[in-house]
């Protein structure tokens, strides 16, 4: 079968969440045994050839939003005409039997499949306009673009997804967000999910080292980040350990912060082209999250690589298990890690992650969600 796969996001380097994610499906498709035909961004500008997949055949649009645009919200609801003749360039040369839109306000696309009869999945990474209501906002011009960008993001989300034959959500607590306006037959969970098999090391953890893996531009773990800075970390924990941030812009997080990259036995260590080995060798994983949705995950790679993860609540809502240290406010999660011991910790995540979040079940998931699209009613 022969699929277009649609996506606002660069999933090259897997530097990042949404990028994981998007890379991910992307496979699953094609470990399908489908031919996949995907639109992506390249802000990078990485060699492609580098990240090949069989079975995946790439094509990069840009993604150029206007200043009268960014005011007003059209964006999200025009369609651009240079992606608009991609897909027109590939349809018009092979049949395409499935269109995938992931990420983003891509429901003003959905039209063209509808007019060609082909079926569309829209896959969402989290409850976007309930992520921009908790974005901090000071001042009243901020807080009202804020809430004009919500009131943008709801009006897209009720004029357009309910035209998609499915909708894919990331978690239970997601999937009742969308509820309340798509019809309930048409809502799946697949959660984020990797590959076991590119998640199996032999790296040796050191017990004085934590590690944050994130994103530090997104507001949510800028601001946890700030909270965890100012609130947890003291002299008594950095004795004991030394806590690495590893991610996009952790270097000027940290400086915004603190002035420097490195302070006080917290280093930020910038991009890298692979968190895993850093995930690997350290003792825990902390996600002091205090903002956002969906199912983190960085919490999934430490899972999938038997590391303990420690966190508050919100960081790692919507993921199945028992078996994370959870700490909310700032002396239960000094005194989580003063008194840490994740012994068995790892392998009991490990288990909880094939179950739920591995690739293998994930598969299934999404073969029975595409079948289902293609069956005549």
């Amino acid at each position: 079968m022969n699929i277009l796969f649609f996506t606002h996001v660069s999933p090259f380097p897997q530097n990042g969440g949404e990028r994981i994610r998007s890379y991910y499906l992307m496979k699953v498709l094609a470990d399908l045994g489908h031919r996949v035909f995907a639109i992506i961004c390249n802000v990078e500008k990485v060699k492609l050839k580098d990240y090949q997949i069989e079975g995946v055949e790439y094509f990069i649009h840009q993604v150029k939003v206007g200043m009268a645009d960014r005011l007003t919200g059209r964006h999200h609801f025009k369609a651009n005409p240079s992606v608009l003749q991609i897909f027109e360039n590939i349809c018009n040369s092979t049949k395409i039997d499935l269109a995938f839109l992931d990420y983003g306000h891509l429901g003003q696309y959905i039209r063209y499949f509808r007019d060609r009869c082909i079926p569309v999945i829209l896959g969402t990474h989290n409850a976007q306009a309930l992520h921009t209501q908790q974005i901090p906002a000071k001042g009243l011009v901020r807080k009202l673009r804020r809430s004009q960008q919500v009131a943008i993001e709801k009006m897209h989300e009720r004029k357009y997804f309910n035209q998609a034959a499915a909708v894919l959500v990331v978690s239970e607590v997601d999937k009742a967000y969308h509820k309340k306006f798509i019809d309930s037959s048409k809502l799946f969970v697949i959660p984020n999910f990797l590959d076991e098999r590119e998640y199996e090391t032999e790296i040796v953890s050191d017990p004085h080292v934590l590690v944050m893996t994130a994103n530090f531009s997104m507001f949510m773990n800028y601001e946890g980040l700030k909270w965890f800075v100012e609130n947890v970390w003291n002299d008594e924990i950095a004795a004991k350990y030394q806590l690495l941030l590893v991610g996009r812009n952790s270097k000027e997080a940290l400086r915004q912060l603190k002035g420097s990259d490195e302070w006080n036995n917290i280093k930020a260590v910038g991009t890298v082209a692979d968190v895993k080995p850093f995930i690997g060798m350290a003792s825990g994983v902390i996600i002091p999250l205090l903002h956002g949705s969906g199912t983190r995950l960085k919490c999934l790679e430490a899972m999938a690589l038997r590391t303990p993860v420690i966190s508050t609540a919100k960081g790692v809502e919507g993921v199945r298990s028992d078996n994370f240290i959870i700490a909310n406010t700032p002396d239960s999660f000094k005194q989580a890690l003063l008194n840490f011991n994740g012994k068995g910790l790892g392998t009991l995540l490990r288990q909880d992650f094939m179950q739920e979040y591995s690739t293998t079940v994930n598969r299934r998931r999404i073969a029975a969600i595409i079948n289902a699209q293609l069956t005549p009613q």
